[in-house]
C-alpha cells in the first residue's frame, strides 16, 4: 500500500472508530423528566434524592448510565413524549397513564394525608364529600385520586391549585387554606427545611386520602421502551435481592 494511501485508510479507521464510540456512549446514556419532590427527588439533593439514585442503581447494572433532568411537574410527565426524553420519574400508575405509559417495578410506596393548621382543626374526615366547606390546597401535576379531581372538577370541593408543595404549606401556615394532601415524609422535609419554627403549627389526619406505588413511565410510543423497561426491572431485581434498594430507602427512615 503506498504511503498516502495508508495515512488515509488509517484517517478513515480513526473518524470511524471515534464517532462508533461516541454513539455507543449516547446509547448507554438514557435522559429521564422528574420533578421536585425532597427527600425522594431534588435537584440540589446529594445524588438528586432517593429515587434517582435507585432508578441510577438499577440501570447501572447494565452498564446504562442516566440524565435526570429537572422541571414543574406537570410539564415533566408533558414532555417525557418528546423523542429527547426516555422514561419519566415518578408517578403513580393510573388507569389513565396506562393507555400511553409501561409502567415499571414500583420504586416505593406512598400515602397521602390531610394536613391542616391547629389554630383552624378540621374534624375527622370519612368521605371527601365531608369537605366541601373547607379550602383545599392541591399541586398541579399530582395525581391525588380521581374522585378528588371530579368532585374539584364539578365545584363540590373548594380546591386551590398551586405550582409547587412549599407554596401550599406556607398557605397553610397562613390560614389561607384549610387543607393539604401530602405525603408524610415531603411534608416532614420541608417543614424542617423551609418552616422550621412554624411546623409545630400543623398536624395530619391518619385518614389516608391514597395509598399507592410510585413508577417509571416509558412512552408506548418510542420504540426502545420495551427493552428498556425490561432492563429496569431486571435491575430493581437485583438490586432488592442484594440489599441495594434497602440501603438507599433506609437513609428516609433515618432522619
Amino acid at each position: 500500500m503506498q504511503p498516502f494511501n495508508y495515512l488515509l485508510f488509517a484517517l478513515v479507521i480513526s473518524t470511524l472508530t471515534y464517532f462508533m464510540g461516541s454513539h455507543s456512549v449516547r446509547a448507554q446514556t438514557l435522559t429521564i423528566t422528574i420533578g421536585e419532590y425532597p427527600p425522594y427527588s431534588g435537584k440540589s439533593l446529594i445524588e438528586q434524592g432517593l429515587v434517582p439514585q435507585i432508578i441510577r442503581k438499577a440501570f447501572a447494572e447494565k452498564d446504562i448510565q442516566v440524565k435526570f433532568v429537572f422541571m414543574p411537574w406537570a410539564r415533566s410527565f408533558k414532555e417525557s413524549e418528546k423523542i429527547n426524553y426516555d422514561a419519566s420519574a415518578f408517578w403513580f400508575c393510573t388507569t389513565k397513564r396506562q393507555q400511553d405509559y409501561f409502567c415499571s417495578t414500583a420504586l416505593y410506596e406512598e400515602t397521602a394525608v390531610f394536613f391542616y393548621n391547629k389554630s383552624n382543626p378540621v374534624p375527622p374526615w370519612r368521605t371527601l364529600q365531608e369537605l366541601d366547606k373547607y379550602r383545599i390546597g392541591a399541586t398541579r401535576g399530582y395525581s391525588y385520586t380521581q374522585e378528588f379531581w371530579q368532585l374539584a372538577k364539578t365545584g363540590s370541593l373548594d380546591i386551590n391549585v398551586m405550582t409547587r408543595d412549599e407554596q401550599n404549606l406556607s398557605m397553610l401556615i397562613k390560614g389561607r387554606i384549610d387543607l393539604f394532601p401530602m405525603g408524610l415524609l415531603p411534608a416532614r422535609y420541608l417543614l424542617d427545611q423551609k418552616y422550621p419554627q412554624e411546623k409545630h403549627q400543623l398536624s395530619y389526619h391518619t385518614t389516608p386520602l391514597m395509598t399507592g406505588t410510585l413508577h417509571l413511565l416509558f412512552p408506548k410510543s418510542k420504540e426502545d421502551s420495551v427493552a428498556l423497561l425490561k432492563v429496569f426491572n431486571d435491575g430493581m431485581q437485583k438490586i432488592m435481592h442484594s440489599g441495594e434498594y434497602q440501603a438507599i430507602l433506609s437513609k428516609s427512615q433515618n432522619r
